[in-house]
Parts: structure tokens; sequence; C-alpha cells
């Protein structure tokens, strides 16, 4: 009866997978990028756990992405370019890694648009140096 019950619940309940990338995912609750956007110094500095949509990926190599909410993003490095996602990522994730605001010099608006097929930054951005990535499949 019990093992009827149970697999009865796992073909109802929907099922949530994710494929982490870098080291392994640290348990936690999620900041929201809007929330993180909102007040950058608030959640700048000590690791985090942020979540949003993907938007772009770094069509070079994959060693950024960039997570999107509600009109606010975020781009989201590879530490050390120590991993990298596949390059038509897509869906929600959850990358673990410390918020920087960060200046963009002219070079590097160049770089991102010329060399990893990013759309132009603003002058500044929120950044991320991620050790995780986590996509929700």
């Amino acid at each position: 009866m019990r093992k009827t019950l149970l697999i009865a619940l796992l073909a109802v309940s929907p099922a949530v997978f994710a494929t982490n990338y870098g080291e392994p995912m640290p348990a936690g609750d999620n900041v929201a990028i809007k929330v993180a956007a909102a007040d950058p110094a608030a959640h700048a500095g000590k690791p985090m756990r942020f979540a949003g949509r993907i938007t772009q990926v770094c069509q070079k190599k994959g060693c950024w992405v960039v997570l999107e909410q509600d009109g606010e993003s975020a781009r989201v490095m590879a530490k050390d370019h120590g991993f990298a996602v596949p390059k038509d990522a897509s869906g929600e994730a959850i990358a673990y890694g410390v918020l920087e605001v960060e200046p963009i010099t002219a070079e590097h608006a160049k770089h991102l648009v010329e060399e990893d097929g990013a759309k132009a930054p603003a002058e500044r951005e929120l950044r991320i140096v991620a050790t995780a990535i986590e996509i929700i499949d």
C-alpha cells in the first residue's frame, strides 16, 4: 500500500531537476536579483545564493551568464574562469557568489560585445563572482 501511494505521489508531483556547474551548491535561501539590485550594499561582499532567469551566456567560453528578474540584472562570472556553462543555457538559475557593483570601462564593454556576444552593458553593472551556478531543468 505504501509503495503504491509513493509511486502515485511521484507520478503527479512536478519533478525539479538541476544541473550544477562549479563547486557544489551550498544550502540556503536565495536572494532574488530584483531584491539585490534594489539594495546592492546590503547584499555585497559576502557569499550568497542569487536567483534569476538566464538571459545571456558568454558565446566564447560559457564563462558568464546574465541573470534577470523584472528588468533588473546581474552578470555572473565564473570565479577565476574555474568552470563554464553550456553556451545555450537558459531558464531559471541560482548562482552562489559575492555580489559587487562594478564600473564598466570602454575596453571591457567592447570585449563583452565583440568577443563574448553580450548586449552593450551600462556604465556599471551588478556582478556576482560565483563559485557555483545551478541551472534548473
